[in-house]
């Protein structure tokens, strides 16, 4: 297959898929409930845990190997660095497994912001068969992917690039880890290629690097303008259009972006452009404005973390 995740595939009677090459088809039945499905994905997760063992080389490949009667390797789910999320996704409450092989030193993206990845990916067969994989990375749109890559990619951290004398790039530091995903994160009644309905799948990845997306083109970048306070999606003026899609976050008439402009003047030097969400650590002495100011609140407040700011109420 043709890097299996780089097209966005909806099917009918299911939830999200990812990728469709033009080589691939798709095909689908009426799905099966998600309350029936789940339990079965999830022995199928559990037995594969409870009867494998990986193998990881220095650039954080892995391999997988049944555990033979007698053996004496330690099995994935008595792995220290298997971790587990909790999710809430079709009125169920899913256990998403992943091996942490590396965190990562970098910045974490959110669901919906682009990833650098490499990645293999695998089913749960006998065979533990390949049926994707990127060994050079590649770009993705998280909310663009199988729903299991932006709950799992999350959780880990961009790493270090270095250009070789010979114009080649090296990559150090990187995110690394193993996602095990059931159906219903990955095509759930969807068969493409060998991957048959209802499949569990593996992928090895590595998040090379990733940025912030502005989705609404506010300029502020949606990292900030997704997640409420409990976790949920970002709706200040609670009109129905989370913030990172809203360009009038508050409803007051006044487009974001033009809330976060500014406007500086020193010794006749003037300096328009827009406010960072936080502000610099340091101011540099050598620009006539001061970079440690973030967007404002509605009364010239710049720099306390717990501030509003300006775009996300109705300033008199």
């Amino acid at each position: 297959m043709k890097n299996i995740l780089k097209v966005l595939c909806l099917l009918v009677l299911a939830t999200f898929f990812v990728g469709c090459p033009k080589d691939d088809s798709i095909t689908a039945e009426p799905a099966k409930a998600f309350s029936e499905q789940y339990p079965i994905d999830e022995a199928t997760i559990d037995d594969f845990l409870a009867t494998h063992f990986v193998t990881v080389d220095g650039d954080y490949n892995t391999t997988f190997t049944e555990i033979q009667e007698g053996g004496t390797e330690t099995p994935i789910k008595d792995m220290p660095n298997l971790a587990f999320k909790m999710v809430d996704r079709n009125d169920l409450t899913y256990k998403l497994y992943y091996l942490v092989l590396n965190e990562g030193i970098g910045e974490s993206p959110i669901k919906v912001d682009s990833a650098f990845v490499s990645y293999k990916a695998t089913l749960t067969d006998a065979d533990n068969t390949t049926f994707d994989s990127a060994e050079n990375p590649v770009w993705f749109m998280l909310q663009d992917v199988i729903p299991g890559w932006g709950e799992i990619v999350p959780q880990f951290k961009s790493g270090t690039s270095v250009e070789n004398p010979n114009g080649t790039v090296s990559y150090q530091n990187f995110g690394a880890g193993v996602m095990f995903l059931p159906s219903s994160f990955a095509y759930y009644n969807g068969s493409i290629g060998v991957i048959p309905q209802y499949s569990c799948l593996i992928f090895n990845f590595k998040l090379i690097n990733q940025k912030h997306i502005d989705h609404d083109s506010d300029r502020v970048l949606s990292v900030y303008e997704y997640y409420a306070s409990d976790g949920t999606l970002l709706d200040t003026d609670a009109d129905g259009v989370p913030d990172y899609l809203d360009v009038d976050d508050d409803n007051d008439g006044i487009l974001t972006k033009e809330e976060v402009k500014f406007t500086h003047i020193e010794n006749n030097v003037t300096k328009k452009g827009y406010y960072p969400f936080n502000g610099a650590a340091t101011d540099d002495p050598l620009t006539p404005y001061d970079e440690t100011k973030g967007i404002p609140s509605c009364t010239g407040d710049y720099f306390t973390p717990t501030r509003v700011r300006r775009h996300l109420v109705k300033c008199n």
